[in-house]
């Protein structure tokens, strides 16, 4: 028995803004990320949701070079948020989202 779609509460609605917020009012320099996470410019451009190109023009000199846009830097402060906050994140969470994940996991059709 299916169960009838709910509205989401204001509880939920709250949830939700904390963590979207930093999408909105955050941004993070790119030095300062790399102060803290020991990421690849592979996991850069997957983070920052670009192409490994604009990531090497982060790193040259002269006219080629490019700084991080506004929606960049604004990932690297999510995602900063939330490997910070999964530091600190109880077990039970952990293993609830495992179970979730695996869950709703499509398999693979034979």
């Amino acid at each position: 028995m299916a169960l009838a779609p709910r509205p989401p509460t204001h509880r939920h609605w709250s949830a939700l803004r904390t963590y979207l917020q930093p999408l909105d009012d955050e941004q993070m320099e790119l030095d300062e990320f790399l102060k803290n996470w020991d990421v690849s410019r592979e996991e850069l451009a997957f983070i920052c949701d670009c192409s490994l190109t604009t990531v090497h023009h982060w790193f040259s000199q002269g006219e080629h070079r490019r700084i991080p846009s506004e929606k960049h830097k604004q990932r690297l402060a999510l995602a900063h948020h939330i490997w910070v906050t999964a530091e600190s994140e109880p077990e039970y969470l952990q293993t609830l989202r495992q179970m979730y994940h695996k869950k709703f996991r499509r398999k693979p059709l034979s």
